[in-house]
């Protein structure tokens, strides 16, 4: 059905970074592979590698996956050598200080060797579990003390699939609801990080991801007001299928429930949007869905 809210006013809340701002991270992740050399197998994940980022976002993930190394959790293989995971991260950030511009730029993170140079860079050491061009692979998490499996070429595969499926809209609807959730939870991302919005969206039937952006958010949003509710728990798979999201060891329930909550009151403001009679009145309700 036809509506008043403009086309402008749909495209702030969907669009990706700037062109020559992807040119940028890729030559950084580039930058950072010819550090590393050729042991390393780098690659983007996460936003910036399945396009589904904000424009503002300023935090680049770069897996550093030891093409050599296997894990001795996961993998069949055995040899007689092993290195620790303390020294393979210790062995990605020396060779990261090896660059004028990353020195003294560099720090331990969780699962990662942070960068605060030209961007923020999580480099997330890897060992292969298989060969190297194969998902899984595995990450180490110093919290935990603990290997886990990574599936990030397999989630961007399915992405691109899921986008294809649903004629190329599923890619800036998650950037639509990626934009909802800063919104409304602007400095607390704990209630709906963007790895979990991907996902939750990704597990939306595909017939409710229409051409028409503001429809296509009310009927997702609605979808998922209906059909995944907090209590109790479906289960709701990553966008790599290999895991349900909605546990209280990934996604906690009370941080959803509170997402699930707004939704409800978004999805109603964009209902009233959808069929308001005046231009000013479908502006003025859909930007409140937005919290704006």
């Amino acid at each position: 059905m036809p509506h008043l809210i403009p086309d402008s006013e749909v495209q702030r809340y969907t669009r990706g970074p700037a062109s020559s701002t992807v040119s940028s991270v890729s030559n950084f992740q580039e930058a950072i592979r010819d550090i590393l050399g050729n042991d390393y197998e780098t690659f983007l994940q996460g936003s910036y590698r399945n396009d589904t980022s904000v424009r503002e976002l300023n935090d680049v993930d770069i897996v550093a996956l030891r093409k050599f190394t296997v894990s001795t959790v996961f993998s069949e293989e055995r040899y007689n050598q092993t290195i620790s995971w303390p020294d393979i991260f210790a062995a990605v950030k020396a060779s990261l200080d090896t660059s004028p511009k990353l020195r003294g730029k560099t720090s331990y993170g969780d699962k990662c060797v942070k960068v605060n140079a030209e961007w923020k860079a999580d480099v997330v050491p890897a060992v292969r579990i298989k060969h190297y061009d194969q998902d899984p692979i595995a990450i180490y998490s110093f919290r935990e003390a603990k290997e886990r499996k990574n599936f990030p070429r397999v989630h961007y595969d399915n992405g691109v699939e899921k986008h294809q499926q649903t004629g190329e809209t599923f890619k800036p609807l998650v950037r639509m609801f990626k934009r909802w959730a800063a919104h409304h939870w602007p400095s607390d991302e704990s209630v709906a990080p963007s790895f979990y919005v991907e996902c939750l969206v990704s597990n939306v039937p595909n017939d409710n991801f229409v051409t028409d952006l503001a429809h296509a958010f009310f009927q997702v949003g609605y979808w998922i007001e209906r059909n995944i509710l907090p209590n109790p728990a479906p289960v709701v798979y990553s966008v790599a299928r290999d895991k349900d999201i909605l546990l209280d060891t990934e996604w906690k329930l009370a941080n959803y429930a509170r997402f699930h909550a707004q939704l409800v009151r978004s999805t109603g403001h964009v209902a009233t949007a959808l069929n308001a009679q005046t231009q000013a009145e479908a502006i003025r309700r859909w930007r409140s869905a937005f919290n704006e």
